[in-house]
């Protein structure tokens, strides 16, 4: 599975616009419904929005390789969340990654990871760290389980390797989506619930076009 966008809404649009401009360096376009920011092979879209309950998670894909670049360089530009005194988060066994994780606009809780997956990939040149894609989306929820078997059923989107009653991850390395219960406090900063606000994600994925939507304001599209 590969996730091809994922549209949400910010109040403060120009913020959020500079943020992703200007600290992360990445190519952004105005469209006429808001904005469009170039992260690898995926498509962030910014549009303008009323206020909302919780953060969104996305987390950005980088190279194995690049991983040291890539925590110098977001070291430079963002205050990295730390736990334990240290800003690197390794992955489980099953996981085989490492990640960094910072705030963006609103709250929004962001995450650079690199998958052993990834190994191969060419490396890139400089000091800014090459970002593959939008590599996860965190969606909040009212029934994990019954999400699952939702998104199962009509996405044929598989689980991953984690699947319990408030945490699931299911795609595949190179897109995940990570459902969690609604009242779950996201990692690592254990103070922030899944965003209430509007959020769609557009996937690759076996079952052609399709479309799910998880509670009011939640879409998972299959292209």
């Amino acid at each position: 599975m590969k996730i091809s966008s994922v549209s949400i809404t910010v109040r403060d649009f120009a913020q959020a616009v500079g943020f992703y401009r200007d600290i992360l360096l990445l190519p952004v376009e105005t469209t006429p419904a808001g904005a469009e920011v170039a992260i690898g092979s995926s498509r962030l879209m910014l549009s303008a929005g009323d206020a909302f309950d919780g953060v969104h998670h996305l987390a950005f894909g980088i190279l194995p390789s690049e991983f040291d670049v890539a925590h110098a360089w977001l070291a430079r530009r963002v205050p990295l969340l730390q736990v334990g005194g240290s800003a690197v988060f390794l992955g489980s066994d099953d996981w085989k990654s490492r990640s960094l994780y910072f705030l963006g606009p609103e709250g929004i809780i962001l995450e650079f990871i690199a998958r052993d997956a990834d190994a191969s990939a060419m490396t890139g040149k400089g000091e800014k760290p090459q970002m593959l894609s939008i590599s996860e989306v965190g969606v909040g929820v009212a029934d994990v389980p019954a999400t699952v078997a939702t998104l199962s059923e009509k996405l044929s989107i598989p689980n991953y390797f984690d699947c319990s009653s408030t945490f699931a991850s299911m795609g595949s390395h190179d897109g995940l989506l990570i459902v969690v219960q609604r009242e779950r406090l996201w990692f690592p900063t254990k103070m922030s619930r899944p965003a209430r606000g509007p959020l769609t994600v557009q996937i690759e994925s076996p079952a052609g076009n399709a479309r799910v939507d998880i509670g009011s304001n939640i879409s998972i599209v299959s292209r």
